[in-house]
């Protein structure tokens, strides 16, 4: 199912139950605290929209003054178009629910566990959708709601690993703007140069495959080289409750991480490594003239056992390809060549240990 799909089809269900007027109003501002992500950004026109409650985005035919009122960040698009980032007057100016054909354009919408709004609380609201994500002008803008959030917010991670790894091998997304107020999280950035591996991989042959996985390997390794004395935390040392590293580590009837990891023979004496935890193919980047890959989606990202970033390309997990994938083809191909890459540099443990132990939590 596409995004617009999955968009419309949210639709039509608040309309069947009466709550589309929760999340929007054609006359008054619904303040962004009572809209599911999804209804996060409004249009104000045909060149500007509102986004949350606080920032206005407009695009121009010209550059943007530096004086121009509010002004956060400027760009300008491959397109010739220039955009700008600017405080929103309070209140914020009429504006309308996105709608199809609009731009920007839908890119992504995930639901935090299907679709609940039975309740009319905030929890349930939020898993109308957990994250949207909408693309114009080489940006993207994403909207979480924040209980569903992995780990640190993506724009630390981004920044600090600018300012950690400046000689990096891989690319990253700028940081345009970010806000987070009333359990939402804002995130605008850069697109990087190139498109997914997942739209690109089938149409390589395995050199240039192999090629890419090396590279995404040897990004894994520079990552690791970051490190913390605590498990599970993220790239600033926050807490992260939600972190896909510790929902990996327990299970039902065993709660205790490090006890765990202990008993899985994950080293949990030395220091832990920052690992991406998402890096599958749709969050790598390939530019195929430069050779060159960048990486984005960094909320999940936490601090690990270095064991465990082979273990999980090793069980391609969150690293399978989605069909339709060509006939022969096996859906852990990606994964697998990356996996083969890092056992060359050592990462040895296929994870069977810890799936076996997994195993139960999931019968």
């Amino acid at each position: 199912m596409t995004p617009l799909e999955q968009y419309l089809n949210t639709l039509d269900l608040l309309r069947f139950l009466k709550q589309e007027s929760r999340h929007f109003n054609t006359t008054d501002h619904v303040p962004v605290k009572q809209r599911a992500p999804m209804f996060g950004l409004t249009s104000i026109d045909n060149d500007s929209w509102l986004i949350g409650d606080r920032v206005v985005l407009a695009r121009s035919g010209q550059p943007w003054p530096s004086h121009t009122p509010g002004l956060i960040s400027t760009w300008t698009s491959s397109d010739g178009n220039h955009y700008a980032i600017s405080d929103a007057p309070i209140p914020p100016p009429t504006s309308r629910p996105w709608a199809p054909g609009d731009s920007p354009v839908l890119a992504h919408l995930a639901a935090g566990g299907g679709i609940s709004i039975s309740t009319g609380d905030d929890a349930d609201l939020a898993q109308v959708t957990s994250k949207c994500v909408y693309y114009i002008g080489d940006a993207f803008i994403k909207m979480h709601h924040t209980i569903h959030c992995d780990s640190a917010d993506e724009h630390v991670a981004i920044n600090e690993l600018r300012q950690r790894l400046p000689n990096r091998t891989f690319a990253l997304p700028t940081v345009l703007y970010q806000a987070r107020y009333d359990d939402r999280y804002f995130l605008v950035t850069s697109k990087v140069p190139g498109e997914t591996a997942e739209r690109l991989w089938w149409g390589f042959d395995d050199a240039v495959k192999n090629h890419y996985a090396e590279l995404i390997a040897q990004a894994c390794i520079e990552v690791a080289t970051l490190t913390s004395n605590d498990l599970g935390t993220g790239i600033d040392g926050s807490a992260a409750e939600n972190g896909r590293f510790r929902k990996s580590l327990t299970r039902k009837d065993m709660s205790d991480v490090h006890a765990n990891c202990r008993m899985l023979n994950l080293d949990v004496e030395s220091s832990f490594c920052l690992f991406h935890e998402d890096l599958g193919p749709t969050n790598v980047i390939i530019n195929p003239q430069s050779r060159a890959i960048g990486i984005i989606d960094w909320q999940a990202a936490d601090y690990v056992p270095r064991k465990w970033i082979g273990i999980a390309f090793a069980r391609a997990l969150a690293m399978v390809q989605d069909p339709p994938f060509p006939e022969g083809y096996e859906s852990n191909d990606y994964a697998k060549r990356v996996w083969e890459a890092l056992q060359r540099r050592g990462f040895g443990d296929d994870g069977s240990a810890w799936l076996s132990w997994k195993r139960l939590d999931w019968q």
